[in-house]
């Protein structure tokens, strides 16, 4: 019996397993009603790809999105426009990953753009504008805009995420982050998120009081976490690992306008790529 067991797993081991179909969906445009994306497909983003106001975009644990490949005006990225909600809501053992098509080796950065979520918090503009455009998208598509008077805002939940070998150029010097944050509120859940790679800064937070906890960004081109405009949450839980690509584990910069903004940061590590943490 002993023998034929072991006969069994032997040949077992040695069968070829059947080929799985992978399902690829499309995204593209601007999207006018609740969708989600679920775990058994692949979904590709085909150029900017807009979640418009009044909606909802649900993602599954476990769910792939792919970015087509491009620059410039054929970037793609996704926008959670100011209005509309996300609700991606990964696992430890089944995250939900942002990354670009194709096989991509893991230091390979800027193949695709990243994720946006904008809100209707306050923020500190220049001239104390209530709206401002947000980076990396261009000022013709009105559906970048963002900033509010809604401290307690709800874009959503994102927990459990990880975006790789992002931030394409849309023109020379304006690439898109990995995760931008322009005006989200405190009604919005950001937990445990991971930004691999990505050509400008991993995660910034423009404005807005949204609280974030557990980030990890490694080997982003530019800063790893920057804040800007007055951002008046709490980020708790930091883990910065550069490379020899990477400029600064943070840049922090005040308001822009007249609103005043008060951010805690507190257990935060930065791995530098010397010793002086360059």
């Amino acid at each position: 019996m002993k023998k034929l067991l072991i006969a069994l797993l032997l040949l077992g081991s040695c069968t070829k397993p059947e080929p799985i179909e992978i399902i690829t969906d499309d995204l593209k445009g601007r999207i006018y009603n609740d969708t989600t994306l679920t775990a058994d497909r692949e979904w590709m983003l085909s150029g900017r790809v807009s979640i418009m106001p009044g909606y909802t975009l649900t993602i599954e644990p476990g769910t792939v999105i792919k970015g087509r490949l491009g620059t410039g005006a054929n970037a793609s990225c996704l926008i959670i426009t100011n209005g509309a909600k996300i609700n991606a809501v990964g696992t430890p053992q089944q995250p939900i990953i942002f990354t670009a098509d194709g096989d991509v080796p893991p230091s390979v950065r800027g193949l695709w753009g990243g994720l946006l979520i904008l809100g209707k918090a306050p923020c500190s503009f220049k001239s104390d504008v209530t709206e401002l455009q947000i980076e990396g998208i261009p000022t013709s598509d009105t559906n970048g805009l963002y900033g509010g008077s809604i401290a307690d805002d709800n874009s959503g939940s994102l927990q459990y995420i990880s975006i790789r070998h992002g931030g394409a150029e849309i023109g020379e010097g304006n690439e898109i982050n990995g995760l931008t944050l322009g005006g989200v509120g405190s009604g919005t859940t950001i937990n445990h998120i991971e930004v691999l790679g990505n050509v400008d800064d991993g995660i910034e937070f423009f404005g807005g009081t949204v609280n974030a906890t557990n980030l990890l960004v490694l080997g982003q081109g530019d800063d790893a976490i920057d804040i800007d405009q007055a951002y008046a949450g709490t980020i708790d839980g930091a883990l910065v690992v550069l490379t020899a690509a990477s400029d600064h584990g943070f840049e922090i910069d005040g308001p822009e306008g007249s609103a005043p903004g008060r951010f805690t940061l507190k257990n935060a590590t930065v791995n530098g790529a010397t010793d002086d943490c360059d």
